[in-house]
């Protein structure tokens, strides 16, 4: 409400109000008893994503459309007892995840001392929602990790148990007994379930980066070789498109190494004795809109000084993944080999999102798989490469 304020100096104090309110780091918003806007300030537009500022008189419900809870707060205002102090309430807004704000409501006193007005102080709590809950998630994740470490090591050990008392009933029986046939699928299962709990151990251990400058080409090479060493036949063909102008950038050379073995050899089941695997390596712009999925809102500043991505795509020619199962590779324990334990893709997935990258995967049946990772390119300075 405006002061009355007598004299010639009363339009220039005037006006300083209402640039000190103006200036004012929080949203305003003020009406009268009888329902109408006085004031609305430039954070209250902005926090409220209102379109326009509502002229001076106008009704509040109208002015707040979009926000009728906030309305009905500031009508019940002058019938209230106890007015809200730092409280809380969730508005809707244009993302999905809607807006949380943090607000105080004051009378404004008319000159026979009854309430004239009532104002409402806010500000955006959205991004404090948002960590807070990012913390409690993280806990939350940590405790079942913690779960999960203390349930494997329960269960290893009788499986340890259980391998070793089979061996040693093994070799009391006679070579020709039906009963080592039975010994040996316990065996092979009890190893199976010890590389799934290992495997379960480490998708749940928290990433530990260690970032250092390389080239991603030395990366790609190591994993190449280790996968043709594993799963390599005469009648598997590599054909590989290089980037010689790729520059070195910061990465974890061990961790991703480990991603592009997992792809490569994917490939080279999927496809069997006869196929080609293709691994193409090139690099396109970063988007500029902070919001985009590459660049999640939030990450620290390293993640955000980069202007491109490496984008690298391993395809193979083999039969192709069913639609039904596109949704599910990245979950952690699904597979539909015989032998998988289901770590390896949502493993492959938890390093690259910590490189703040993006995997992805198209596949039609009959026509093979493409796997597509995009990684930003951070500049690493004048640090030595790795070749």
């Amino acid at each position: 409400m405006a002061a009355v304020i007598e004299g010639r100096a009363a339009p220039a104090r005037e006006d300083f109000y209402r640039r000190l309110i103006e200036g004012m780091r929080c949203g305003i918003l003020v009406i009268e008893r009888a329902g109408g806007v006085v004031m609305v300030n430039e954070h209250a537009r902005a926090i409220l994503e209102l379109h326009e500022l509502p002229p001076s008189g106008a009704a509040i419900e109208d002015a707040l459309v979009d926000h009728p809870q906030l309305a009905t707060i500031l009508r019940e205002s002058f019938s209230m007892s106890l007015l809200p102090n730092r409280a809380e309430i969730d508005l809707k807004s244009r993302s999905e995840s809607g807006k949380t704000i943090g607000f105080t409501l004051s009378l404004v006193p008319g000159n026979d001392g009854a309430p004239a007005g009532a104002a409402l102080f806010f500000k955006d709590l959205t991004l404090v929602e948002h960590s807070e809950e990012q913390e409690r998630l993280k806990d939350r994740l940590a405790a079942l990790g913690q779960m999960a470490a203390n349930l494997a090591h329960e269960i290893r050990n009788p499986l340890a148990s259980i391998e070793v008392s089979s061996s040693l009933l093994k070799r009391r029986l006679p070579a020709e007994a039906a009963g080592r046939e039975l010994l040996d699928k316990i065996i092979a299962e009890v190893r199976r379930l010890n590389r799934t709990i290992t495997s379960s151990l480490e998708f749940v251990k928290p990433l530990s980066l260690s970032l250092t400058p390389a080239h991603l080409e030395g990366v790609l090479d190591d994993a190449l070789t280790v996968a043709v060493g594993r799963r390599g036949t005469p009648g598997l063909r590599i054909h590989r498109t290089a980037c010689p102008d790729c520059p070195a950038f910061l990465l974890d050379r061990g961790q991703l190494r480990q991603v592009f073995e997992n792809l490569f050899l994917n490939a080279m089941e999927a496809m069997g004795d006869e196929g080609t695997l293709a691994i193409d390596v090139s690099t396109v712009g970063a988007p500029a809109a902070p919001t985009t999925p590459y660049r999640p809102a939030g990450t620290p500043e390293t993640w955000t000084a980069f202007e491109s991505y490496a984008v690298i795509r391993v395809s193979d020619t083999g039969p192709g993944i069913p639609a039904e199962h596109l949704d599910k590779l990245f979950y952690p324990f699904f597979t539909t080999k015989k032998h998988g334990s289901g770590v390896g893709l949502s493993m492959a997935k938890k390093i690259v999102d910590s490189h703040r990258g993006v995997i992805d995967v198209v596949s039609r049946l009959g026509e093979g798989t493409t796997f597509t990772v995009r990684l930003p390119m951070v500049a690493c300075g004048s640090v030595e490469m790795h070749a």
